[in-house]
Protein backbone atom coordinates (compact mmCIF):
# COMPACT_ATOMS: atom_id res chain seq x y z
CA UNK A 1 0.00 0.00 0.00
CA UNK A 2 2.57 2.20 0.61
CA UNK A 3 4.12 1.64 -2.71
CA UNK A 4 1.13 2.34 -4.35
CA UNK A 5 1.14 6.03 -2.31
CA UNK A 6 5.09 7.04 -3.22
CA UNK A 7 4.06 5.75 -6.79
CA UNK A 8 0.64 8.16 -7.32
CA UNK A 9 2.84 10.74 -5.38
CA UNK A 10 5.20 10.94 -7.86
CA UNK A 11 3.30 10.52 -11.07
CA UNK A 12 1.36 13.21 -9.25
CA UNK A 13 4.35 15.48 -8.80
CA UNK A 14 5.18 15.09 -12.93
CA UNK A 15 2.04 16.20 -14.15
CA UNK A 16 1.51 19.78 -14.91
CA UNK A 17 0.39 21.82 -12.43
CA UNK A 18 -2.29 24.23 -14.62
CA UNK A 19 -4.95 21.33 -14.37
CA UNK A 20 -5.13 20.15 -10.66
CA UNK A 21 -5.39 23.96 -10.01
CA UNK A 22 -7.45 24.78 -12.71
CA UNK A 23 -10.40 26.75 -10.55
CA UNK A 24 -13.84 26.80 -13.36
CA UNK A 25 -11.55 27.21 -16.30
CA UNK A 26 -8.87 29.21 -14.97
CA UNK A 27 -5.77 28.80 -12.40
CA UNK A 28 -2.49 30.58 -12.04
CA UNK A 29 -0.58 31.90 -15.41
CA UNK A 30 1.75 34.23 -15.58
CA UNK A 31 -0.33 36.84 -16.50
CA UNK A 32 -2.12 36.83 -13.62
CA UNK A 33 1.26 36.79 -11.29
CA UNK A 34 1.96 40.05 -12.99
CA UNK A 35 -1.63 41.45 -12.56
CA UNK A 36 -0.94 40.50 -9.04
CA UNK A 37 2.28 41.92 -8.77
CA UNK A 38 0.91 45.50 -9.97
CA UNK A 39 -2.29 45.58 -7.74
CA UNK A 40 -0.12 45.11 -4.69
CA UNK A 41 2.71 47.22 -6.30
CA UNK A 42 -0.22 49.99 -6.70
CA UNK A 43 -1.62 49.75 -3.40
CA UNK A 44 2.07 50.30 -1.52
CA UNK A 45 2.72 53.50 -4.56
CA UNK A 46 -0.47 55.03 -3.75
CA UNK A 47 0.25 55.04 -0.08
CA UNK A 48 3.67 55.96 -0.29
CA UNK A 49 2.74 58.94 -2.82
CA UNK A 50 -0.54 60.02 -0.79
CA UNK A 51 0.39 59.61 3.29
CA UNK A 52 4.03 58.27 3.39
CA UNK A 53 3.90 58.76 6.72
CA UNK A 54 1.46 56.05 7.71
CA UNK A 55 4.03 53.11 5.78
CA UNK A 56 6.76 54.82 8.33
CA UNK A 57 4.76 54.67 11.51
CA UNK A 58 2.63 51.58 10.55
CA UNK A 59 5.66 49.36 10.20
CA UNK A 60 8.52 50.73 12.48
CA UNK A 61 8.80 52.24 16.00
CA UNK A 62 11.04 54.96 14.55
CA UNK A 63 8.10 58.08 13.36
CA UNK A 64 8.30 59.53 10.17
CA UNK A 65 10.00 62.83 9.32
CA UNK A 66 9.90 65.37 6.65
CA UNK A 67 12.71 63.43 5.17
CA UNK A 68 11.00 59.63 5.55
CA UNK A 69 8.00 61.17 4.14
CA UNK A 70 10.56 62.37 1.22
CA UNK A 71 12.19 58.97 0.62
CA UNK A 72 8.71 57.25 0.75
CA UNK A 73 7.34 59.84 -2.07
CA UNK A 74 10.35 59.31 -4.49
CA UNK A 75 10.56 55.81 -4.11
CA UNK A 76 6.44 55.90 -4.89
CA UNK A 77 7.20 57.66 -8.13
CA UNK A 78 9.13 55.15 -8.87
CA UNK A 79 7.20 51.73 -7.79
CA UNK A 80 4.76 53.95 -9.97
CA UNK A 81 6.74 54.14 -12.94
CA UNK A 82 7.82 50.29 -12.47
CA UNK A 83 4.22 49.10 -12.24
CA UNK A 84 3.44 51.21 -16.20
CA UNK A 85 6.95 49.49 -17.27
CA UNK A 86 5.56 46.13 -17.29
CA UNK A 87 2.08 46.93 -18.39
CA UNK A 88 4.53 47.59 -21.77
CA UNK A 89 6.17 44.56 -21.90
CA UNK A 90 4.98 41.12 -23.23
CA UNK A 91 4.19 38.73 -20.42
CA UNK A 92 7.29 36.59 -20.20
CA UNK A 93 9.34 39.50 -19.76
CA UNK A 94 7.21 41.26 -17.41
CA UNK A 95 6.82 37.83 -15.42
CA UNK A 96 10.75 37.57 -15.11
CA UNK A 97 11.01 41.00 -14.37
CA UNK A 98 8.08 40.80 -11.56
CA UNK A 99 9.80 38.30 -10.23
CA UNK A 100 12.88 39.49 -9.76
CA UNK A 101 11.39 42.78 -8.39
CA UNK A 102 9.23 41.27 -5.30
CA UNK A 103 12.74 38.95 -4.96
CA UNK A 104 14.67 42.31 -4.65
CA UNK A 105 12.26 44.35 -2.55
CA UNK A 106 11.90 41.03 -0.06
CA UNK A 107 15.26 41.16 0.74
CA UNK A 108 15.80 44.98 0.76
CA UNK A 109 12.40 46.00 2.97
CA UNK A 110 11.09 43.28 4.69
CA UNK A 111 13.18 40.63 5.64
CA UNK A 112 15.97 43.27 5.92
CA UNK A 113 13.82 44.91 8.69
CA UNK A 114 13.34 41.48 9.82
CA UNK A 115 16.61 40.06 9.90
CA UNK A 116 18.90 43.00 10.15
CA UNK A 117 20.60 41.78 7.19
CA UNK A 118 21.76 45.83 6.62
CA UNK A 119 20.83 47.47 9.01
CA UNK A 120 19.18 47.49 12.96
CA UNK A 121 15.69 48.54 12.59
CA UNK A 122 12.49 48.41 15.45
CA UNK A 123 9.48 46.60 13.59
CA UNK A 124 5.74 47.67 14.26
CA UNK A 125 3.57 44.72 14.31
CA UNK A 126 1.10 43.49 13.06
CA UNK A 127 1.62 45.94 10.27
CA UNK A 128 5.14 44.22 9.19
CA UNK A 129 3.50 40.82 8.73
CA UNK A 130 1.51 42.41 5.80
CA UNK A 131 5.02 42.47 3.52
CA UNK A 132 6.67 39.14 5.39
CA UNK A 133 3.72 37.75 4.24
CA UNK A 134 2.98 39.01 0.79
CA UNK A 135 6.39 38.88 -0.96
CA UNK A 136 6.34 34.70 -0.35
CA UNK A 137 2.94 34.64 -1.61
CA UNK A 138 3.52 36.19 -4.63
CA UNK A 139 6.93 34.36 -5.84
CA UNK A 140 4.81 31.01 -4.79
CA UNK A 141 2.38 32.33 -6.99
CA UNK A 142 5.51 32.82 -9.55
CA UNK A 143 6.76 29.58 -9.20
CA UNK A 144 3.66 27.44 -9.57
CA UNK A 145 2.60 29.58 -12.53
CA UNK A 146 6.53 28.78 -14.21
CA UNK A 147 5.71 25.52 -13.28
CA UNK A 148 2.61 25.30 -15.14
CA UNK A 149 3.47 26.34 -18.57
Amino acid sequence: MKLFALLATATALKQPLQKPLAVRGGGIDKAGVVKAVNIAWGLYAAQMLLVPSKIQNDHFDAKATTMTDFAWRGHGVSVAAGIWALTKLDTEDAFKIAMAWVAGIAIACPYNAKFDIFGTYKEKYPMSYVPQILMPALLGAGFIANRAE
